[in-house]
């Protein structure tokens, strides 16, 4: 160290400098728990990446995925083809459904199984629904077809037809109309007996034409507890039969003095239309029987 002449500085050489200013060093990188930490996160980070690809592949092999679909999912251009039971926890909207060839189509449901018809604006316009113990159809129209197309049974608001050429009623306790009934035939089973009535009421029949009871095979008979009535309004009544029989009707009694009482009579009929019997001696005389 050496003093200076002007100004009284105290000056230093560059070597005493240098020797006394400590050097300065950056260290690059991490270092101590950081980089431990970093390699924990990087080796949990490579265990997930494992387990999650093995979860995929594992997902992938046990629901089949392939390129034409899931398992009994198979997708086509022509649509959805399910192979197997197929359960739908919501609603199902679809514009077809059909069976597999060969395979029945059935639709199972632990409550009921209802089927809707929309138009465009979402109303229902038709409904048919399957219950536990009962099946109702809400539809303007209800139609039944037999494979041939033909009409078997069609129903609206107006009216109810049946579009088979034979309707069979098998109760064994009858048939029950409450209303008017209309047909052309009315027949009985073969080897049974027809039987019309009404317990109540009474028995209207109409024809617009003609009108035929025949009994091809047996007896036709009609009784009632009162009056039973024929009537022709503009015709005759014509009863044509091998034998007519007319049983229990009043006899007249052969005056005093005649011959003896004869099994033939003479059929009377009096001006209130009674019909009695008369012997040929008396002829039809007004006796008491026409009072």
């Amino acid at each position: 160290m050496n003093r200076g002449d002007a100004g009284g500085y105290t000056s230093y050489s560059q070597g005493s400098l240098r020797h006394r200013e400590p050097d300065i060093v950056y260290k690059v990188g991490i270092y101590g728990w950081r980089k431990r930490c970093i390699y924990l996160l990087v080796l949990i980070l490579m265990a997930v990446i494992t387990v999650n690809l093995a979860l995929t592949v594992w997902i992938l092999r046990v629901l089949d995925f392939s390129l034409n679909g899931m398992g009994k999912l198979k997708i086509g251009r022509d649509g959805i083809r399910l192979e197997g039971t197929v359960e739908f926890l919501k609603a199902f909207y679809t514009s077809q459904i059909t069976s597999i060839k060969d395979k029945p189509l059935v639709f199972q449901s632990a409550h009921n199984v209802s089927i809707n018809a929309r138009n465009g604006l979402t109303n229902v316009t038709g409904k048919f629904v399957v219950g536990g113990k009962s099946l109702t159809a809400h539809s303007e129209r209800f139609v039944v077809y037999d494979t041939e197309d033909n009409l078997l049974f069609y129903a609206d608001e107006e009216e109810v037809r049946i579009g088979t050429d034979k309707l069979t009623f098998s109760g064994t306790e009858g048939t029950v109309f409450e209303g008017p009934v209309e047909t052309a035939r009315l027949r009985a089973p073969s080897g049974e007996s027809l039987l019309v009535e009404a317990l109540t009421s009474s028995i209207e029949v109409q024809a617009r034409d003609n009108l035929k009871l025949r009994g091809l095979s047996g007896d036709l008979s009609a009784s009632c507890l009162a009056d039973l009535k024929l009537r022709a309004t503009n015709g005759r009544i014509r009863l044509q039969a091998r034998t007519i029989r007319l049983v229990n009707l009043p006899q007249v009694d052969a005056s005093e003095g005649s011959a003896s009482p004869s099994s033939v009579y003479e059929l009377c009929v009096c001006e209130n239309g009674d019909l009695f019997l008369a012997p040929p001696s008396t002829g039809c005389t007004e006796t008491d029987v026409c009072l």
